[in-house]
């Protein structure tokens, strides 16, 4: 990781992801948050799930992000699927999408308004628009200073 200076809520490093370390675009920013708002983070994540659970919102095969499910254990699934479909005689057609920077594709707007529609207290709703709205961020890399810009998504 490159450390650098982020003015305003928390420190940032960029990590590097693929091809030439030369270039700005094969790095990706790390937030490091404190003991505290990732406790915060932590709570509300549970409270939420908590919710989409008891309202059996979120989809059986859903793997990714969910407390005894894991991503291995989809693929394992998917594989079981294609080996009993095969033995079987049967067919699997499959469409594979890459969501590798989906995540930092998330608008703000549309997750509180999600967010809302799901049936999550009002004080919960208030907390995590608190936490996502008005977020402005500039990093300082040596002695370069980049403009500030308000984070929308991610």
């Amino acid at each position: 990781m490159i450390p650098c200076q982020l003015i305003g809520k928390e420190p940032w490093w960029f990590l590097f992801t693929r091809g030439d370390r030369s270039l700005v675009t094969n790095y990706r920013p790390v937030s490091l948050s404190s003991v505290v708002c990732k406790q915060m983070e932590h709570v509300m994540a549970s409270h939420l799930r908590h919710i989409w659970d008891k309202n059996d919102w979120l989809y059986e095969g859903q793997h990714g992000f969910r407390p005894g499910y894991l991503c291995e254990s989809q693929a394992i699934n998917v594989c079981q699927v294609t080996a009993d479909a095969k033995d079987n005689g049967g067919r699997i057609n499959a469409i594979v999408i890459e969501f590798s920077k989906a995540f930092d594709l998330v608008l703000h707007d549309w997750l509180l308004m999600k967010t809302a529609i799901s049936g999550v207290d009002s004080r919960v709703l208030a907390w995590v628009r608190e936490f996502l709205l008005g977020r402005m961020q500039r990093v300082r890399v040596g002695r370069q200073l980049s403009e500030e810009v308000r984070v929308t998504s991610g």
